[in-house]
Formats: C-alpha cells, structure tokens, sequence
C-alpha cells in the first residue's frame, strides 16, 4: 500500500512539473506574440511618421512652386502633417518600451488599452483635420484653374475619398492589433 502510494505520489510530481513546464513555454509564446503584434504597430506609426514628414517637402515642391496655390495651406499641410509625428511618437511612446512585455502583464494590458483608446480617439482629430484640409484644398484648386474646375474637383474629390478609405483600413488594422494584444493577456491570465 505506501508503495503503491509513493508511485502516485511520484506520478503527481511528474504531472505537476510538466504543467509548469508547459506554463513557462505558454508564456513565452505569449509575450512572443504580444511583442510582435507591439513591433507592427511600431512599424506601422515609424512608416506614417516617415511619410508625414516626406510630405513637409514635398507638399512646398507641389503645391506652391507647382501649382502656384497658397504658402498658407503648404502652412496648414506642414502643422497637420507635425501634428501626426507628433501623435504617432507620443502614442507610441510606452509601445516602444523594451520592457514592456517582459514585465507585468496588467501593466502591460493597461498601457495598451490607453495607446488603443488614444488611437480611436485621434479620429475625433484627425477626420475634421483632413476633411478641412481636403476642402481648403479644393477651393484653392478650383480657384486657380477656373472653368476646368468641373473635371478637377470630381477628380480630387476621389482622391480624398481613396485616401479616407487607405486610412480607415490602415487604423482597422491597427486597432485590431491592439486588440489582438489585449485578448492575447488576457487569455494568459485566464491560464494562470
């Protein structure tokens, strides 16, 4: 009877040290994971970055020295496009933390859920910023051209509402990384 027992008890050891084992290795899968849904999303605000501020330049070349239009919206271009740097580099900012993942998984969850809020909520900012600049745009546009103004608006106006559907996938897809993130903590504290 103890031997019998012991065996049982040495079984339960066994058992116990491969779901430890099997717990350390779901871990690291995790914080694997959540580390490369983080770098995405890094990569994401870096190429946004880069292209806002291709655009400063470029904007100067194409709308002032090109198209004769106003130094006042290259201004405008040249604020709304700082402001996106700005944005991408202060929402990011926790999301480029190397510890971030390798700490404590509610910090971690509670960073991510306020750079996840912060990115919904720069709609509220970035849509009437576009959409004014698009219009003030436009107007200048059809200002300077005059009567062909009827083939020109139509033609930017697409381009704006290709632009608006670009964004909106890109920032889909960032929000679903953020969720991807917070679901991924999540059911790592589920297992624990």
């Amino acid at each position: 009877m103890d031997f019998e027992l012991d065996e049982m008890r040495q079984q339960m050891a066994r058992l116990k040290n491969k779901l430890d084992n099997q717990m350390i290795v779901n871990d690291r899968f995790i914080r694997r994971s959540i580390r490369n849904s983080v770098s995405t999303i890094n990569k994401r605000y870096l190429v946004i970055s880069a292209i806002a501020l291709a655009m400063i330049p470029y904007g100067y070349w194409a709308f002032v020295k090109l198209n004769g239009l106003s130094i006042w919206l290259w201004l405008a271009t040249c604020v709304m496009m700082l402001a996106v740097v700005g944005f991408c580099f202060f929402n990011g900012r926790d999301l480029r933390d190397h510890k971030l993942v390798e700490g404590n998984l509610q910090e971690t969850m509670r960073k991510v859920a306020l750079a996840k809020k912060r990115d919904n909520n720069w709609l509220w900012v970035g849509i009437p910023m576009a959409l004014g600049w698009g219009a003030w745009a436009i107007w200048e546009m059809a200002q300077k051209v005059g009567k062909d103004a009827d083939f020109l608006v139509p033609c930017c106006i697409v381009g704006l509402i290709i632009g608006a559907l670009i964004g909106v996938r890109v920032h889909l897809r960032t929000q679903r990384h953020y969720r991807d993130i917070l679901d991924q903590i999540e059911d790592a504290e589920d297992t624990e």
